[in-house]
């Protein structure tokens, strides 16, 4: 409390809409191995985000979040002329509405598909570059040791093979917004989150897709750690997940509403936030509690061996 008592009031704030589209993974999946499903899932979301809109006419909108790989298509250079980028600019265009989506795109330099963070401008146009996930999920979006021993994918042919991104180095700078972009469990490295702090952002963007773990802890779980980045750096986190838990928690650390699990849902928020939010203890002083954690195990093994040692030496005296 006092900690929260001593914290600078936010000097300007944005409204976002979130959106939850709850797809299931069976059309995820056939979407992404060009099995159908594409256009229903591309229909769904922009459906309801249009019911979103409508319900919140009053209510000037400053971009909406879209969650991982909600677009199951490919964008960035080389794909915005394709049938459904080009959906998708009009849509945002009829709408003027600017967008944070996840999607997917392309490593030319390996020619691998990379799991994307994009960001759309009003007029329809993307920003470059997009942030692709770095910290992947192995046997989910990569093989380890498959570099090493390529006959393993031969093994694994149906295990994914994405391109890693650039790590936190991507900052989505739009109408006076520093939005630090990070796809899903990357939120559970303090670094990652702290590098993004580092390079000014006013708040933390994370798209989620939990949706294979259920509804009994896993979603609660990644949700806490997710917004404890918040906590630790002072910056707001906007959460949008595909089918829960979408949430915003502020920098004093209070989580706004809580999407329900498994729905199709739509969420606004007014978020309060900083400018230029000031680097925290936690933030300048990264290093100093697994340097006094590592330091204090090492210090009691000393000890133990010490100790040890002494009664070793004490027994042989005796006999």
């Amino acid at each position: 409390l006092w900690l929260k008592s001593r914290l600078p009031e936010p000097d300007a704030k944005l409204t976002t809409l979130l959106i939850q589209a709850s797809t299931p993974n069976s059309e995820k999946m056939a979407a992404e191995l060009g099995e159908g499903y594409t256009q229903e899932i591309i229909r769904r979301i922009m459906a309801l985000t249009d019911k979103a809109i409508d319900q919140h006419k009053a209510k000037k909108i400053d971009f909406v979040m879209w969650p991982e790989t909600a677009f199951p298509a490919l964008l960035g250079d080389g794909f915005m002329h394709k049938e459904f980028p080009v959906v998708l600019s009009r849509f945002l265009r009829e709408r003027q509405l600017a967008l944070v989506t996840g999607a997917f795109g392309v490593d030319k330099k390996v020619n691998l598909i990379t799991n994307s963070l994009f960001f759309f401008f009003i007029n329809g146009e993307v920003i470059e570059p997009h942030y692709s996930k770095t910290i992947l999920l192995a046997f989910g979006e990569y093989i380890p040791l498959s570099d090493t021993f390529p006959i393993i994918k031969k093994f694994l042919p149906q295990i994914g093979q994405y391109a890693r991104g650039p790590g936190p180095t991507v900052l989505f700078d739009w109408n006076g917004f520093k939005m630090g972009p990070q796809i899903c469990y990357e939120s559970l490295f303090p670094k990652f989150s702290r590098d993004l702090a580092n390079l000014g952002a006013q708040f933390i963007v994370n798209s989620t897709n939990d949706s294979w773990y259920g509804t009994w802890q896993e979603p609660y779980q990644h949700m806490y750690m997710t917004l404890a980045r918040g906590v630790e750096f002072r910056r707001p986190v906007l959460r949008a997940t595909n089918t829960g838990i979408s949430t915003v928690s502020l920098a004093s650390g209070e989580v706004l509403e809580q999407s329900p699990m498994q729905q199709a849902w739509a969420g606004l928020y007014e978020v309060p936030y900083l400018k230029n939010p000031p680097a925290t203890f936690y933030q300048e002083w990264f290093w100093l509690v697994p340097c006094l954690l590592w330091g204090s195990l090492a210090l009691l093994l000393a000890i133990g061996c010490y100790r040890k040692m002494a009664i070793t030496n004490n027994n042989a005296r005796e006999q």
